[in-house]
């Protein structure tokens, strides 16, 4: 009977690159009040229509729609900021891979022993065609400016309300996405961060190559994706009890 491999020896840290932090806070910033700005100006374009009786419904509809759109933008950015925020912390480290496990800027390490997966989503090729695309492509050049990356890595967490509650600022604890609960009571935590807004390329290479091995070396699910459909096709079943399988 021969002995089970020992985990591979963990040591990396990725440090925060603080001016693409800051040029992408600034984006951000500036998106929000673009879209709390479209909203309201779209609130007063639909009581001055309906208040002079100017113009059909359909034209009444499409600036409320506008009005929607903008305060869409205005919450997505709010939220991104807030993503960000996980590894875009004060201090110079983002993200540090070691022995005990995952350790973040603003978030709860993880231990090994809590990580049910480590996913990522390479979306540079969905992006970089996006930007050829008139008009959309503008408004996504703007987007990723504002911190919201191509690379997602999740990290999946044993018992999701747990984590949650281990967070000391409750809003960024909301990022935790929760699923459904597992027989042995505990729901799985799904927790995403956006690595190439907020450190180099080489560190996101690093990051990626060293949680794939270290996770490896544990048994842990990890895989790469560069499909959106086919990722979370993998890490729902391994998520959610009551994921459909097969087909």
């Amino acid at each position: 009977m021969t002995d089970a491999p020992s985990p591979a020896p963990a040591g990396y840290q990725a440090l925060v690159d603080r001016d693409r932090v800051d040029s992408g806070r600034r984006w951000n910033r500036a998106l929000i009040v673009a879209g709390c700005l479209v909203a309201l100006l779209a609130a007063l374009g639909v009581v001055a229509l309906v208040g002079v009786g100017f113009g059909s419904w359909f034209t009444v509809g499409l600036v409320a729609l506008l009005g929607v759109m903008g305060l869409g933008l205005a919450v997505t950015s709010v939220k991104r900021g807030r993503m960000l925020r996980l590894i875009a912390g004060d201090g110079p480290v983002a993200l540090a891979i070691t022995d005990r496990g995952v350790a973040l800027a603003d978030a709860p390490e993880i231990p090994w022993s809590d990580l049910v997966l480590v996913g990522v989503l390479d979306d540079r090729r969905r992006t970089g065609r996006l930007r050829t695309v008139p008009v959309l492509g503008w408004f996504g050049s703007a987007v990723m400016k504002a911190g919201s990356g191509a690379i997602l890595c999740e990290l999946g967490v044993l018992d999701g309300e747990a984590y949650r509650a281990a967070f000391a600022d409750r809003r960024l604890a909301k990022r935790v996405g929760l699923y459904g609960r597992w027989p042995d009571g505990r729901r799985r935590g799904l927790l995403p961060l956006l690595l190439d807004p907020v450190m180099s390329a080489d560190d996101v290479q690093a990051v990626v190559r060293s949680l794939s091995v270290q996770a490896t070396s544990r048994g842990i699910p990890n895989s790469l994706h560069e499909s959106a459909f086919a990722f979370v096709k993998w890490k729902g079943p391994l998520l959610d009890p009551g994921w459909p399988v097969g087909g």
